[in-house]
């Protein structure tokens, strides 16, 4: 069996079982941070970090996405502070 027909025959295996590792771990990761957190502060400081780090996630993407229409509209709009 050659490397071409071994990959045709278990590369999809062997990738979904890499992925799945990586997910997996990815979740037991952020599974024993709270168990932690939980050790640490109790149930209401794991709530607020949890809570606060969700935020966090969330606006995150909302400021990046204005800095990039910013940069987009001074850097590439050939109009930009000319008076129209």
């Amino acid at each position: 069996m050659d490397f071409a027909l071994f990959m045709e025959r278990y590369g999809y295996k062997i990738l979904l079982g890499i992925f799945a590792a990586v997910v997996i771990g990815i979740i037991a990761f952020v599974g024993f941070w709270a168990y932690t957190l939980l050790k640490m502060f109790g149930t209401v400081g794991l709530i607020v970090i949890l809570g606060y780090a969700l935020y966090a996630f969330l606006v995150q993407r909302r400021v990046l996405d204005a800095q990039a229409k910013a940069h987009g509209k001074y850097f590439y709009d050939p109009n930009y502070g000319k008076k129209r």
